[in-house]
């Protein structure tokens, strides 16, 4: 009974992840806007990047309160909570009055979304399985891309974008929650409470902040340069967003404990890769054929973690994105989709944090904005075809250095005798 439980809470971990995943990253399809207003559709644009920073800050906020309660059911049932609020938002949003609303609801399924993965990642990321499985929904949502073809968003119906993800997908979930909380509820608490020192409560919300607002005003701002000033090189511009993105995943990664910081270089890197790569329409079997690799990345990364390797392939996939990013070749699509789910699931086993807040940080650090969403933007034209690709290899570099300055300053953190076992991941497979 023990093994089909730890089965369940897998299962659980993998769909709450990837729920959280899609709602953070995906909270809106633009399909229907030719026909909308320009403040609407100006405001639906804000909405995806400003909804995917909240959506981060509120999942490690919420990781770390709840990791300071030693019932695991305190976890559980929170993130049962985010679930049955994102399941609200989609199925009352069909009957508000106007599409206006719309904005506000991508926001409230951010905050959810948010809820659900730090909860849910606080509550599995000390056990082994659920581990993966959450490590595995966190990646697959990202190495997925655009899910619009695939759920058949087509039409012209602004509510369409309630479906992303669809609401069967969330009641599964939801579903899945109530068993493992269920099975949960009577868990024994911890013989010691956990240390309540001020570095460990504060410092992953700081480093979460510090990322994603930085990373979301940098985007903003290098867009901006751009309208501006369509016409001219940005080089200069470019360089100042790399250089601050590199900043801001440096004091994060500064500010977790040990070498946490790891998974926050290694998503930092991911990000504008797979912004350079572009996005290529796959059937369901391609999705799945994604997962796949991506767990075979992951646990690759588990039984052979090397950081080296990780960043080297990121690196290897940034210059792979100059030749073939947005190629109209299928092979050529295939294989870059398929390099990043590899990739992506090799950073997750080899990022290895300690303490769970850190972890959920590394997951939702994915779904940030990328400075290359800004670039890519633009009209033809505008920016040379390498240049998404050449941006992406030159933060991949930035958080090679700083990969080495973690490694050098910060020694690996080992478990102490007075914390509990709440704060185990990955790295105590």
């Amino acid at each position: 009974m023990r093994r089909i439980g730890n089965a369940v809470d897998t299962i659980t971990a993998f769909l709450g992840a990837a729920v959280a995943g899609v709602a953070i990253l995906l909270p809106i399809t633009f399909t229907w806007t030719g026909q909308s207003t320009p403040y609407r559709l100006t405001s639906l644009i804000n909405s995806v990047p400003r909804g995917a920073a909240i959506g981060v800050i509120v999942a490690v906020a919420v990781a770390v309160l709840v990791t300071t309660f030693t019932r695991p059911v305190t976890a559980w049932a929170t993130a049962l909570g985010g679930a049955l609020g994102m399941f609200v938002n989609h199925f009352a949003g069909r009957h508000v009055s106007s599409p206006d609303m719309l904005t506000t609801q991508n926001y409230l399924d951010s905050v959810c979304a948010g809820v659900l993965l730090g909860a849910l990642g606080a509550a599995v990321l000390r056990r082994p399985g659920p581990a993966i499985g959450f490590a595995l929904g966190g990646a697959g949502a990202f190495v997925s891309g655009d899910l619009g073809d695939l759920l058949h968003i087509t039409g012209h119906d602004p509510f369409q974008i309630l479906e992303t993800p669809p609401r069967w997908l969330i009641a599964a979930a939801v579903c899945f929650l109530v068993l493992s909380t269920y099975r949960n509820r009577s868990r024994p608490m911890d013989e010691r409470p956990p240390r309540m020192t001020v570095d460990l409560p504060v410092t992953p919300i700081l480093a979460a902040m510090v990322l994603a607002l930085v990373v979301l005003m940098v985007t903003e701002w290098l867009n901006r340069q751009y309208q501006d000033a369509p016409n001219v090189s940005h080089a200069v511009d470019i360089g100042l967003a790399v250089t601050a993105t590199a900043l801001a995943a440096l004091a994060a990664a500064m500010l977790l404990p040990g070498r946490d910081g790891v998974g926050v270089y290694l998503a930092v890197s991911l990000v504008p890769v797979f912004s350079a790569l572009g996005y290529a329409p796959r059937p369901g079997w391609g999705l799945l054929a994604l997962l796949v690799i991506t767990a075979v990345g992951l646990f690759i990364g588990i039984r052979l973690p090397s950081t080296f390797i990780a960043i080297t392939m990121i690196a290897g996939l940034a210059v792979f994105s100059m030749y073939a990013g947005n190629s109209d070749i299928n092979i050529v699509d295939a294989a870059g989709s398929a390099g990043l789910a590899l990739t992506a699931g090799y950073c997750c086993g080899t990022a290895r944090p300690r303490y769970a807040p850190s972890g959920v940080l590394a997951i939702a650090a994915l779904y940030l904005p990328s400075i290359i969403t800004a670039v890519e933007l633009q009209p033809d034209g505008a920016t040379k075809a390498s240049t998404p690709g050449v941006t992406a290899l030159a933060i991949a570099a930035c958080s090679a250095v700083g990969l080495a300055v973690l490694h050098r300053f910060r020694q690996r953190s080992r478990p102490q005798p007075d914390k509990p076992a709440e704060g185990e991941t990955l790295a105590d497979i």
